[in-house]
């Protein structure tokens, strides 16, 4: 059930991709595959029905009082980091998720750390489940989140993984999470092989 604070602010045609999104993340329309594209134009709120699949996830499940998932990366271009935690608060409220932008202001010391951190943090330890990440911050700090299981992953602008053999692709598929969204307004730009590459990806 989307929580009834979303609920009221979703669209008909976004209530049906946040259903097509949860359809796909757990495994309902293939079990072996769980990850879609959300491929709607701009300005049809693919942050907002994304945010909805993700509170979801991590709020509920077919078991009473757990979640589907404890983690999820927002990985997206380095200009959008501050916007995703800003959408976060917008839709779901100040109090309801405290998120983990990094936007560039730790020593790389201390964010080596925050990661490690974040990555092996379980159960009622997690305190930020949504990392929000750039994906060239990612690509670096991928060895601290390796290994990790992490529940869900949303890539935003994601035709930037359109080459499979882009060291970006290969970090983020290299991180432990089955679930995969990939945000793009236009996921068929060139041709056919790029294409493929997203959706083989998630």
């Amino acid at each position: 059930v989307i929580d009834p604070k979303l609920a009221k602010m979703l669209r008909p045609h976004q209530v049906e991709g946040v259903k097509f999104m949860y359809r796909c993340t757990t495994g309902l329309i293939d079990e072996n595959a769980q990850g879609c594209i959300m491929a709607d134009e701009m300005g049809l709120g693919k942050t907002l029905q994304c945010i909805t699949l993700m509170w979801t996830l991590l709020k509920q499940s077919p078991e009473a009082g757990k979640g589907t998932i404890q983690k999820c990366v927002v990985a997206c271009p380095s200009s959008l980091v501050k916007n995703w935690a800003n959408e976060l608060t917008k839709w779901l409220g100040p109090d309801a998720i405290t998120p983990f932008a990094v936007d560039g202001k730790a020593s790389k010391e201390e964010l080596t750390i925050q990661m490690r951190q974040w990555a092996s943090a379980t159960g009622r330890a997690v305190t930020r489940p949504c990392l929000i990440v750039s994906y060239e911050t990612l690509r670096m700090y991928v060895q601290e989140l390796a290994g990790m299981p992490i529940g869900l992953m949303l890539c935003d602008e994601g035709h930037r993984l359109k080459n499979g053999e882009s060291q970006t692709f290969e970090a983020l598929n290299s991180l432990n999470v089955k679930k995969r969204v990939i945000l793009s307004g236009t996921p068929i730009q060139n041709d056919l092989s790029e294409y493929f590459a997203l959706l083989n990806f998630a």
